[in-house]
């Protein structure tokens, strides 16, 4: 892969773009990409470090900046926007956002509800709806029904709307920079959108769907007048609700979507229980504990028992940080301890 090549390529699209219409105040920061050997950052080849994992936005020589794995050929249009998601992050740890997820924490605690998650599919049509014409009527239930399920499902709903506000609001970031820079390819964003989100089996793991819906909520709060793009003012979309009073609300998810919601959950229940006996079987072990687990990659981490999943890396703590690249199946004796890590391929 031509790093170089790639990052001028992306650097003059980025530099293209009308940055204060996509969000008012959000600058391009200095980037960087990387591959399993290599880094490219800002105009030069530099030692890739364990700094660099995942996509994301670092502190990296005491300023904030923007990193992305590139794992295969990549248009560059769509992946300028990607950037300008994950500067999004670094402006969101900038001005000191304060609504990020515990992840880890919601990895071993957030419950699935079929009920809960049935609700989820009626507002995600009314996301679509609200997408295609802003009908108050609409947006009115759709706030309704997110207060029903913010006092029902508190836990699992803080944690929604908590990747809503990180995730969701770096999405749509992401969408409207795609906008400017390729029509078509928004066009195919917004397509993906409409696919996803009213299929249950998108639901899982819960994190992915939030991006979606975040990016929708802002949609519909900046066609009702809700939305504040104060840096100082958060959280917006968890605080949208205080006033709202869902004590008629009477809604609840029709048995066939709660069916199929329950189908798709046990498919995904089944997927996560072959993936950890695939590594278990093959029993290449690259890590026997004790030691502190710090992170996995939380994109699509899947945990079953004593098991956790984790894509393309994991963090371990043994006197310092230290991180292995690659797939994983890990075992666990509690929430921080890992006991035996397995290479998942």
């Amino acid at each position: 892969m031509d790093l170089k090549n790639l990052y001028c390529q992306v650097k003059e699209a980025i530099s293209v773009l009308d940055l204060e219409k996509v969000w008012p105040g959000l600058v391009p920061l200095k980037f960087a990409l990387y591959d399993n050997k290599h880094c490219f950052f800002d105009g030069e080849y530099i030692k890739k470090t364990a700094d660099f994992c995942a996509n994301t936005s670092i502190r990296f020589n005491g300023e904030q900046i923007a990193i992305w794995m590139v794992a295969e050929e990549s248009d560059v249009s769509v992946l300028a926007s990607k950037l300008i998601h994950e500067m999004f992050h670094g402006y969101q740890a900038t001005h000191g956002w304060d609504c990020l997820p515990n992840e880890m924490d919601a990895l071993f605690h957030y419950r699935y509800s079929a009920e809960n998650l049935s609700l989820k599919l009626r507002e995600n049509e009314l996301l679509l709806e609200l997408l295609d014409h802003f009908d108050p009527a609409a947006y009115r239930e759709l706030l309704m029904s997110r207060k029903m399920r913010s006092e029902k499902y508190p836990y699992e709903f803080l944690y929604e709307s908590k990747i809503e506000e990180t995730e969701g609001t770096a999405n749509f970031v992401e969408w409207k920079a795609l906008e400017q820079l390729d029509q078509g390819k928004a066009l195919t964003l917004m397509d993906r959108m409409r696919l996803v989100m009213t299929r249950p089996e998108h639901l899982f793991p819960i994190r992915i769907s939030g991006y979606y819906t975040g990016a929708l909520m802002i949609n519909a709060m900046l066609h009702a007048g809700n939305y504040s793009f104060d840096p100082a003012v958060r959280p917006v979309i968890l605080s949208l609700l205080k006033d709202i009073d869902a004590a008629e609300y009477r809604s609840s998810g029709s048995e066939s979507v709660i069916a199929a919601v329950t189908e798709a959950l046990s498919r995904f229940d089944q997927g996560s229980e072959e993936i950890i006996r695939s590594a278990l079987d093959r029993n290449e072990i690259v890590l026997k504990g004790p030691f502190e687990l710090v992170g996995v990659n939380i994109y699509d981490a899947r945990r079953c028992g004593e098991y956790i999943t984790s894509t393309y890396f994991l963090m371990y703590r043994d006197e310092e940080d230290k991180l292995l690249e690659g797939d994983f199946v890990i075992r666990i004796k509690d929430e921080r301890t890992i006991d035996t890590v397995y290479r998942l391929k």
